[in-house]
């Protein structure tokens, strides 16, 4: 029953380390990938001395909505995710700019601008659903996991002092061979 229940724990734990980070993480490597690019981008625009006036115009307009410093990609995934859902409005405001820029994939700065974004909202969406009934049911789950594995360690170590008190022959120092790891993880925990 021992092994059952440390092989659960032991799966809990991926869970939620799994849930916490590779999937928010994920994301937002894409959604910051997203924002570089289209700051070297009009970055490149802003530097290159022969781009027409109106692009570079355009260009600066476009980054100081969308990543007026690279900085920004560095925010907490929930600053992130707040701005994704201030800069949507700014898709539409600047989309005659964003599309007169194409992009060497084919594409215009609008496309990258708009999954820009959608990656920014993608990571709101993931956080709210990390925050609200998944984890509270996980959490509740954990909980009962680590309750009853405590009381079986418990109910184990009592019927091993039951067992040393009917058979003399066991080594004496068996209860604290088993649980001394146990018990020192306790005491540091009080401490």
């Amino acid at each position: 029953i021992l092994a059952a229940k440390r092989k659960a724990v032991d799966h809990a734990l991926k869970v939620a380390l799994e849930t916490k980070a590779g999937d928010l993480s994920e994301t937002d490597a894409q959604h910051d990938g997203l924002g570089g690019a289209i700051w070297h981008f009009t970055e490149a625009v802003l530097c290159q001395p022969f781009v027409a006036v109106e692009r570079r115009e355009a260009a600066r307009r476009i980054r100081d909505a969308f990543i007026p410093d690279l900085s920004v990609l560095s925010d907490s995934y929930a600053d992130e995710a707040a701005a994704a859902k201030a800069n949507r409005p700014k898709l539409e405001a600047l989309e005659a700019e964003l599309r007169m820029l194409p992009t060497p994939d084919g594409h215009t700065l609008y496309e990258w601008a708009l999954a820009f974004v959608d990656k920014g909202d993608e990571l709101a969406r993931k956080l709210a659903a990390r925050t609200q009934g998944s984890a509270l049911e996980a959490f509740r789950q954990q909980t009962a996991l680590r309750v009853t594995t405590i009381g079986l360690i418990g109910r184990f170590r009592a019927s091993l002092r039951d067992e040393l008190k009917e058979n003399p022959a066991l080594p004496a120092t068996i209860e604290a061979d088993l649980f001394s790891g146990l018990d020192g993880l306790s005491q540091r925990r009080a401490e």
